[in-house]
């Protein structure tokens, strides 16, 4: 399968930091082509505060740049994983500005995540009410010009809308805009906050974008980790996201899978342990065997690798360059 989202460049800096890789060493033994075949790996920030309690004390040091911070992670992804097929992304750009993003994709960054939970200089997360702010309108312009992807994972729903519409007009005047969602389900199946309505889907799908149904049982099953809901009975729900998109959309075709396993966080929560569905070193044979209770082979090829192959391809493809200015 190729997972749509996983913090990978944040354990990998989180390594750097400690000076102990061993967790990306057994790690590297999921990415096979029996397995993991690819991933859209990120590298995260949010309030310095959190980042301090989830991550590491000094995760965001602001003597070393995101520049530097990428460029550590990029060349500890080609030592550790030098053949794999990943897509390099940030997640939460609080701290990157509209100048770096020519330098970040030179490095190889070819997606975002404008905003994570909280408002930032660009827009506003799940846990605020605004829309994105003029320079945030110029920052996803200047990375739709570059070929960058945008993720609308954890925009709310007023950032949301003017991502799309700003994609939009992208589009008009003969950019090609990539938008997707990597780790959202489906809110009338779910009502958390980084799920999608109907409305929010279909205009994704309007835009050739993929959805990523993630397979956090939180955001599958309400409240079903508080109350002990059995996984199987959680796995049965997390593939009714996946029907319930095929119906919305009329087809696969914009339909893939991710994890966002944050996993490697139990320690400072344990209950990050018992979030993930599957097991990450045998999810594909985990998925393939419930998928084909309601899928035929090829429809499985396409939700697990296929269609997530095809937005791997746009992203690596290099930009034209063409500006225009609002």
């Amino acid at each position: 399968m190729i997972d749509l989202h996983f913090d990978l460049l944040t354990k990998l800096y989180m390594c750097y930091l400690n000076q102990d890789f061993t967790y990306i060493e057994e790690y590297v033994k999921n990415i096979n082509k029996d397995n993991v075949t690819g991933l859209i790996a990120n590298l995260c920030f949010m309030s310095k505060e959190e980042m301090q309690l989830e991550y590491h004390p000094n995760y965001y040091n602001e003597d070393v740049s995101v520049i530097d911070m990428f460029s550590i992670v990029k060349q500890l992804l080609e030592k550790y994983l030098p053949n794999s097929e990943i897509i390099m992304s940030i997640e939460g750009c609080d701290y990157v500005e509209i100048k770096d993003l020519d330098k970040l994709y030179e490095l190889g960054l070819r997606a975002i995540l404008p905003v994570w939970n909280e408002e930032n200089k660009y827009g506003s997360g799940n846990r605020s009410n605004k829309g994105l702010t003029f320079e945030g309108k110029k920052f996803i312009l200047r990375a739709i010009e570059l070929g960058i992807g945008i993720d609308l994972s954890h925009a709310n729903v007023n950032t949301f809308n003017d991502i799309i519409e700003v994609a939009k007009l992208a589009k008009e005047e003969g950019l090609e805009p990539i938008i997707y969602a990597s780790h959202s389900n489906v809110y009338n199946l779910c009502e958390r906050d980084r799920n999608l309505t109907d409305e929010q889907l279909l205009k994704i799908k309007e835009l050739d974008g993929i959805v990523g149904v993630f397979s956090h049982r939180n955001f599958i099953y309400t409240d079903s980790l508080k109350n002990n809901i059995n996984n199987e009975i959680v796995i049965k729900k997390y593939v009714e996201h996946i029907n319930y998109l095929k119906n919305l959309f009329g087809d696969i075709r914009n339909i893939a899978v991710s994890t966002d396993d944050m996993s490697f966080c139990g320690e400072y929560d344990s209950d990050y342990y018992k979030c993930p569905i599957f097991s990450y070193s045998t999810i594909k044979r985990d998925l393939w065997k419930y998928l084909n209770m309601c899928y035929n082979d090829n429809e499985i090829f396409l939700i697990l690798e296929g269609n997530a192959s095809r937005l791997f391809n746009r992203l690596k493809k290099v930009a034209k360059a063409k500006e225009f200015r609002m």
